[in-house]
């Protein structure tokens, strides 16, 4: 038999579902909840955090509970320097240029100086002085990022000019390649290692998410034509609105199947 809390949310789930309970309605107070079902408000809280862990509802502090509009999911594709050159701006996925609203991307830097793991991932000396790039891409009707990418270059090698900062739209921080080309620098390939997994209390408060959300962490690392490491970085993505999609090169062809 389903604990109270499970039969709570799947009795909301099925209002939202259906459409009782239509995109941004505002759910009834956890104490009217709570007195609907009989229940105390631990186990109400326990419903709602299991259906804003599925992402059908969003808490809005000092407002109240509301159901999540259904929105598409943004495509993070790894195949995109494998396209024709395009201009700066479309390094994103089909799908997410297809959105009706376009991604806002804000773009951040500073000089910071090679920790441990930093040093061993470019294989650096400890202190070696280094361009952190942060990236943050949102909808324009979300409050929070749903993708949050902090990219490393050796500060010496290619540092872009408040203009090309302005301009690196890309939520993936992909205009190192273009800064790299520039410099003379031939890119070689790229290796992404991907996990999924719960996010930790810091991530969630960045993301804007519940801890029972799973977020995609992809750990990307760049190398030049002498198979040395140009740039590293961690891509931080929600679960519920970003999608990894990974194209495999066909042995023939050497394009994406």
């Amino acid at each position: 038999m389903a604990n109270r809390y499970e039969q709570i949310a799947a009795d909301l789930r099925k209002q939202i579902e259906d459409g009782t309970l239509p995109a941004a309605a505002r759910l009834p107070s956890e104490s009217a909840l709570a007195l609907q079902h009989r229940v105390g408000l631990p186990t109400v809280r326990h419903a709602l955090n299991v259906l804003q862990a599925e992402g059908l509802i969003e808490k809005h502090h000092g407002r109240g509970t509301f159901v999540r509009a259904a929105n598409r999911k943004i495509e993070y594709a790894n195949d995109r320097h494998h396209r024709a050159a395009q201009p700066p701006d479309v390094s994103s996925s089909p799908q997410e240029r297809a959105l009706d609203d376009s991604p806002e991307v804000t773009v951040s830097c500073c000089e910071v100086w090679a920790n441990d793991e930093l040093a061993s991932r470019m294989n650096v000396q400890v202190e070696t002085r280094l361009l952190e790039l942060v990236y943050r891409g949102r909808r324009p009707k979300d409050e929070t990022p749903y993708s949050i990418v902090r990219s490393y270059l050796l500060y010496a090698m290619a540092l872009p000019a408040p203009a090309e900062l302005a301009s690196a739209a890309s939520p993936w921080g992909d205009a190192y390649v273009n800064w790299l080309t520039e410099a003379g620098i031939e890119l070689d390939h790229v290796v992404e290692r991907l996990t999924a997994r719960p996010p930790s209390a810091r991530e969630a408060a960045e993301l804007g998410i519940s801890p029972g959300v799973a977020v995609i962490a992809i750990q990307r690392t760049s190398y030049g034509a002498s198979g040395t490491v140009v740039e590293t970085a961690d891509l931080l993505m929600s679960g519920d609105r970003v999608a990894a999609v990974y194209s495999t090169p066909c042995a023939r062809t050497r394009q994406p199947c």
